[in-house]
């Protein structure tokens, strides 16, 4: 009774997550392992869920959790080591982001960001709304909203993301780029 728990659990995790829905997801996984906490593929969903959202401490759990419960052939094995050796590799860029931060630099720690973090660690929920972050300090409207809407295709029900969507539709900036949109399609449709 249990296990048929602990696999509607992780079933329903495994459609949300293939459907980009990462933030519903892990709920879901999580009550499969609390039914069963033997479930390797729910173990293995969970950190690579985790991962997609930036969450890379959490996923590290789940991957290690994995590979205590079964080693051989386990594909968690393989996740774990990247994850670890993306980590270390990341970790000066990190520090690096945080003293451009510091200085007010937001356009120089974007550029980290995207240039190092994102290529070793992949574009999660969490990488992607820190970057529109340190695009919208950075005055740069446009690139905050991209940044914003690819978070959103890794994590529909990204709820930061979206807190993050509404604050931005509230300010000014970004009322004139809307209106600088609406200006620039009248014009186009005018000269034809």
């Amino acid at each position: 009774m249990i296990e048929n728990l602990s696999r509607w659990y992780y079933n329903q995790g495994l459609l949300r997550a293939r459907s980009d829905e990462i933030s519903v997801a892990v709920r879901y996984l999580a009550k499969a392992v609390s039914y069963d906490s033997t479930n390797l593929e729910a173990w293995n969903l969970a950190g690579l869920c985790y991962y997609r959202l930036g969450s890379f401490k959490t996923a590290e759990f789940c991957w290690a959790r994995s590979v205590s419960l079964c080693g051989e052939g386990n594909p968690a094995t393989g996740y774990l080591s990247d994850l670890r050796n993306a980590l270390a590799e990341s970790a000066p860029h990190f520090s690096a982001v945080t003293v451009l931060c510091e200085r007010g630099e937001y356009a120089r720690a974007a550029a980290v960001v995207e240039a190092e973090l994102c290529t070793r660690l992949g574009e999660s929920a969490a990488l992607l709304n820190y970057l529109g972050i340190l695009y919208a300090l950075g005055r740069k409207t446009s690139a905050a909203l991209r940044c914003w809407t690819n978070a959103l295709s890794v994590d529909k029900d990204n709820p930061d993301t979206a807190r993050y969507l509404a604050a931005m539709q509230r300010r000014l900036s970004y009322k004139l780029l809307k209106l600088k949109d609406r200006l620039l399609n009248r014009k186009v449709v005018t000269d034809k």
